[in-house]
């Protein structure tokens, strides 16, 4: 057998270091990573959140709980200086409406108790509920035509709330709204008519009602997207129940003096806080 020469001896070693991965200066990727992996360059391993790698978007609102409302904001809307004085209606036009105002009639777009509390402000919260998303309500707003006057002055819903309008009087009307954001409606309803239905589908404060029948009948709407509303009482007073804790913002709008200096307010849980709001001629 012929002995190999000391060259062939030596590319021989050289082979085996190669296909045993030897005599080179790489060296075999670090776990998880390929080159530039680590401080120095983008991993190559999944993100853990199974997405691009980007961070995930904040959590949007969630569904109101009335567990979670345990504080309640009280108050009273007040007329500053001096009480004014009734204003008589004449109802001449509609001999059935003198009938049921037989004693006379008084226009009620301003209404103020002797203390100065004013009737019929609507009060809501106009900022501070992104966090949730409320349910609507199945039940429709009722707004009652009575006595030749709309019943009650001012009411307050929910977007996308039906308002019900009707007539209980023996007599007809015509229901007439004044959106600037939702869709108008003016329809007849002679008496003993079936109820209208008036759907909102926009937040809007305050929509006007009329019946062009009878000027002096008037109404005001308030549509918002949160429960937290209230209408005054005869001496002003208002309630807002269930609110959760946090920072609020408060309107108080009324249909003669408009809007009064908005509240900023911020409650803790199970407390119970008062603002008042007041409105000049």
């Amino acid at each position: 057998m012929r002995t190999p020469s000391l060259a062939q001896t030596l590319i021989l070693s050289s082979l085996v270091l190669t296909a045993c991965g030897g005599g080179g200066e790489s060296s075999a990727p670090p776990p998880g990573g390929g080159p530039g992996a680590g401080p120095g360059g983008p991993s190559t391993e999944a993100p853990a959140n199974g997405g691009s790698g980007a961070s995930s978007p904040a959590a949007g609102p969630k569904a109101w709980s009335d567990s979670a409302g345990t504080a309640t904001l009280s108050g009273s809307a007040s007329l500053a200086g001096d009480v004014p004085a009734p204003i008589q209606v004449a109802m001449d036009s509609d001999p059935k409406c003198v009938e049921m105002n037989s004693g006379g009639a008084t226009d009620g777009s301003v209404l103020v108790d002797a203390s100065g509390g004013l009737q019929n402000v609507f009060v809501y919260v106009s900022k501070g509920t992104d966090a949730w998303t409320f349910t609507v309500p199945e039940e429709p707003v009722i707004l009652d035509q009575t006595g030749c006057n709309y019943t009650p002055r001012v009411v307050g819903m929910m977007t996308g709330q039906a308002l019900r309008v009707q007539n209980s009087d023996p007599t007809v009307h015509n229901v007439h709204t004044y959106p600037k954001k939702n869709r108008a409606s003016n329809v007849s309803q002679p008496a003993g008519s079936k109820p209208l239905e008036i759907e909102m589908k926009r937040s809007e404060v305050l929509v006007a009602v009329k019946c062009d029948m009878h000027s002096w009948m008037q109404a005001r709407v308030g549509i918002v997207d949160n429960p937290f509303f209230a209408v005054t009482a005869a001496d002003g007073s208002f309630t807002l129940p269930k609110l959760a804790a946090g920072e609020y913002t408060v309107s108080a709008v009324h249909e003669v003096f408009g809007k009064a200096s908005k509240q900023t307010i911020t409650i803790g849980d199970g407390e119970a806080q008062s603002i008042s709001f007041e409105f000049s001629k």
